[in-house]
């Protein structure tokens, strides 16, 4: 709609409940303290019509639609899998649009309007995002199978063994990043003076340079089972580390949710 057009309803709808509902400012607009009391009663009902929908739908076995989701690397490759083919599987009709970004742009694409829902490994506090932890997971230093890391055995090692090695970290933006450089900060350990060797978005790219011996890594342990189980690549927790990342489901707080978006919220939740 016009600007103009969009003005004329408000001014309409001011006058027929007899009270302003939003403050004016120059090129700045908030709402009332009347509007704030009809946002609320608005948004339930958008909901309970939403939900009156879905109940429909549901009944007649009509619920269909798209999905879109904005997951960061580990959720979409390890927890996005079993829950998109569990949902299907009761919803055969809904299909998804999936997309990749670190843990900042899924959360630009929730409170953007670009996704419905997130999947994230940083908790990120703002008030108009829901935010809940969905698992928790622990991070693993991955070395190549070949030179000194050979006769390594056991699962630890210390921070004193491998301090001085090259490596290799996800980008600006990536929870398992900002996870293990807040570690390394905990433990007195100054960041500043890792030999980084690359820094490369693309998990998979990652454990490809780690086997051919440019560097080490830290990644999602459950990223790496086949790999180490295999023996393509070997896995080990640091001493005195503390490298256990959350993840999380986020979407919108005050955003109406249509009837599959709010079957799969439901599902979600379960699921975890």
């Amino acid at each position: 709609m016009t600007q103009p057009t969009i003005t004329g309803h408000i001014q309409s709808l001011e006058t027929k409940l007899g009270t302003v509902l939003l403050n004016r400012n120059g090129k700045t607009v908030s709402l009332t303290e009347a509007g704030e009391i009809l946002y609320k009663h608005a948004v339930n009902i958008l909901n309970t019509k939403e939900q009156a929908l879905f109940s429909l739908a549901e009944h007649d076995g009509k619920l269909e639609g798209n999905l879109a989701i904005a997951a960061s690397t580990v959720p979409q490759g390890y927890l996005l899998p079993g829950l998109l083919s569990a949902f299907r599987l009761q919803y055969p009709r809904i299909t998804f649009t999936l997309r990749q970004f670190d843990s900042e742009g899924v959360v630009t694409a929730i409170t953007s309007g670009a996704a419905d829902f997130g999947f994230v490994g940083t908790e990120t506090v703002l008030s108009e995002l829901e935010v809940r932890k969905i698992c928790q997971e622990r991070m693993v230093l991955i070395t190549p199978c070949i030179g000194r890391f050979l006769d390594f055995a056991g699962t630890t090692v210390t921070w004193d063994q491998i301090k001085d090695e090259a490596f290799i970290l996800r980008e600006q933006g990536s929870g398992g990043r900002n996870l293990f450089l807040a570690g390394l900060k905990k433990k007195g350990i100054d960041a500043a003076k890792l030999t980084i060797v690359a820094t490369i978005e693309n998990p998979d790219t990652i454990k490809q340079c780690v086997k051919a011996g440019l560097g080490l890594a830290i990644v999602s342990e459950r990223s790496v089972v086949d790999e180490i189980r295999l023996g393509l690549l070997k896995g080990f927790y640091i001493e005195d580390l503390d490298l256990e990342q959350n993840f999380y489901f986020i979407n919108h707080r005050n955003r109406v949710l249509s009837p599959i978006a709010r079957a799969f919220k439901g599902f979600a939740h379960e699921y975890f």
